[in-house]
């Protein structure tokens, strides 16, 4: 069922299936602020008391989409020997997690067919300059239990641009009674600032960890196949299992300060600062659309109970 609502007197699309119902503003970065485990009532994400609340933090609620994800060192790099500047807005040093997450996005279709409900959203960039001609599709799907993410990025321009995307899922996580697991080959070495050196050392196995109190904000590199992150609440059983496809190569993993309630783990393209690092794209993820190409990348969340 799809329903047009109001949250705090702005507009949203509510959604839901016998599983599960989301909450999506799409005059605010295309946000789900909420999801909803409808087994359990339980809400799934960290939703924003208000639409105030969600402008003042608008990456700690919900799905965030950043285009592209995290930082870019200083807020400027060169691509096809042109140096290009983003806005700083960050520490007052960096440019951080892009230009889509509080734009409005136009809905552009929303339908009900063979029990999948979808909702599809687009925004087209006219700004920074290397970006005027991006035009960025992101279909919802609700199946079942899962919540698939379906995101197309097209060059409708005359010149090429490297790009990224990734998620800054918020989950609610209680630290007493979860543990988290992740898949990832290795760990980015990050700087102070987290900005990765470029060097990477075996990662560290998390396979159902207790992270209470372990403060967080890593980058992995993911595997290729059977990628995913799983939350586990020990106390009821029921798991969250965020899984992408090989296009996502990279996890960052943030929880403040290991006692908030909270834990994103964050699926990227492309590794933090890969518009500025010396190495491979195919070690970065970062990738560059030529004029009148698209690229295709998906992740979905699905919620499982003990039989």
């Amino acid at each position: 069922m799809i329903q047009h609502v109001l949250f705090d007197g702005i507009e949203a699309i509510q959604a839901s299936n016998d599983h599960l119902q989301l909450l999506l503003i799409p005059s605010f970065g295309s946000n789900v602020i909420s999801l909803v485990d409808l087994k359990t009532g339980q809400e799934l994400l960290v939703k924003p008391d208000s639409f105030a609340a969600l402008k003042e933090s608008p990456i700690l609620h919900g799905i965030p989409v950043l285009f592209p994800p995290n930082r870019i060192e200083g807020g400027t790099f060169t691509f096809n020997n042109v140096i290009h500047e983003f806005p700083i807005n960050e520490i007052g040093k960096h440019h951080i997690h892009g230009f889509v997450y509080d734009q409005p996005w136009d809905v552009t279709a929303q339908k009900e067919e063979d029990g999948i409900i979808t909702i599809e959203t687009a925004i087209g960039l006219h700004e920074p300059e290397i970006y005027k001609d991006v035009l960025i599709h992101l279909t919802y799907e609700l199946s079942g239990q899962v919540l698939r993410q379906k995101a197309i990025v097209k060059n409708n321009g005359s010149e090429s641009f490297p790009w990224g995307i990734g998620y800054h899922t918020v989950f609610r996580f209680d630290e007493a009674v979860s543990t988290f697991s992740l898949t990832n080959k290795s760990q980015w070495t990050l700087s102070e600032e987290a900005i990765p050196t470029g060097e990477q050392v075996p990662g560290e196995p998390f396979h159902n960890k207790n992270i209470q109190g372990v403060p967080l904000d890593d980058a992995f590199a993911a595997v290729e196949q059977g990628n995913e992150a799983v939350l586990t609440n020990n106390e009821t059983g029921q798991m969250i299992k965020y899984r992408t496809d090989s296009s996502f190569k990279h996890w960052v993993v943030y929880n403040g300060n290991g006692h908030e309630g909270f834990l994103c783990p964050e699926p990227y393209t492309c590794i933090t600062n890969a518009f500025n690092m010396d190495l491979p794209h195919e070690t970065t993820g970062l990738r560059v659309l030529q004029p009148g190409e698209e690229d295709r990348v998906t992740a979905q969340i699905e919620i499982a109970h003990p039989q």
